[in-house]
């Protein structure tokens, strides 16, 4: 089992783009919008931190459409060994 009390960078996915003063609820993530008409919010998070995160995205009545853990070559070496 992995351990949950590490920082790992994920990738999520909102449908609709924000609008400036709900930016700042996503203070310190990188924050871009896609062609799509989506949101796409990426950052390092802990488990403790990513709930967090889906708490806000729940509160703002925001419509979450996919979560993608990015995996850093350094660990796609080390699961090739």
């Amino acid at each position: 089992m992995k351990s949950t009390d590490r920082s790992t960078h994920y990738q999520i996915c909102l449908e609709g783009q924000l609008d400036e003063r709900w930016l700042r609820w996503f203070e310190g993530l990188e924050v871009k919008a896609s062609a799509d008409d989506q949101t796409i919010i990426c950052g390092e998070f802990d488990q403790s931190a990513l709930h967090g995160l889906f708490n806000r995205i729940r509160d703002l009545n925001l419509e979450l459409i996919s979560v993608h853990q990015q995996v850093s070559d350094d660990e796609t070496k080390k699961e090739l060994k």
